[in-house]
């Protein structure tokens, strides 16, 4: 059961990526919000960063977007965040939920975010920064909160 008012658990929403991993997390009125994406060159290090934000946050479950395809079926990359999944639990230890992650990065690229980028350059600076990343972890977040009857959609 949940508590009347608040969000009795602190979550970490999370958009996995082999390069970048995007990063959210909810606030107590359960409103998701992105956090910076773990986008170090070196898979340890991107676990280094999920693991502060963790304990900073003191978040007691993860929230991982699950790459369904349109039809609800499992995608090649369902393996690929499997194996992912089972190295968070190995490190973490933290209830994971698996939450499909259909359409996230479009609906993260209505939110809005820095602009159109003018150039290729900016494009691939954009892409590096890891912020649609981390905004689609935000709207995945999002949508498991409201589907829990917490926060209020976007």
């Amino acid at each position: 059961t949940r508590p009347a008012c608040g969000v009795s658990s602190v979550y970490l929403g999370i958009d996995y990526g082999a390069k970048r991993v995007g990063l959210s997390h909810a606030d107590g009125l359960g409103f998701a919000f992105p956090l910076p994406a773990a986008v170090a060159s070196e898979a340890e290090e991107r676990f280094a960063q999920i693991g502060r934000e963790i304990a900073r946050l003191r978040v007691t479950q993860l929230v991982l977007g699950y790459p369904l395809s349109v039809e609800g079926e499992r995608t090649k990359r369902c393996d690929e965040v499997d194996a992912f999944a089972a190295e968070l639990t190995r490190r973490f230890g933290l209830p994971i939920e698996l939450v499909d992650e259909a359409l996230s990065s479009q609906a993260a690229d209505e939110l809005g975010g820095p602009r159109k980028p003018r150039s290729a350059q900016e494009r691939r600076d954009q892409a590096r920064s890891g912020e649609r990343d981390s905004r689609a972890a935000a709207v995945l977040l999002q949508d498991f909160l409201n589907s829990r009857g917490i926060g209020t959609s976007l």
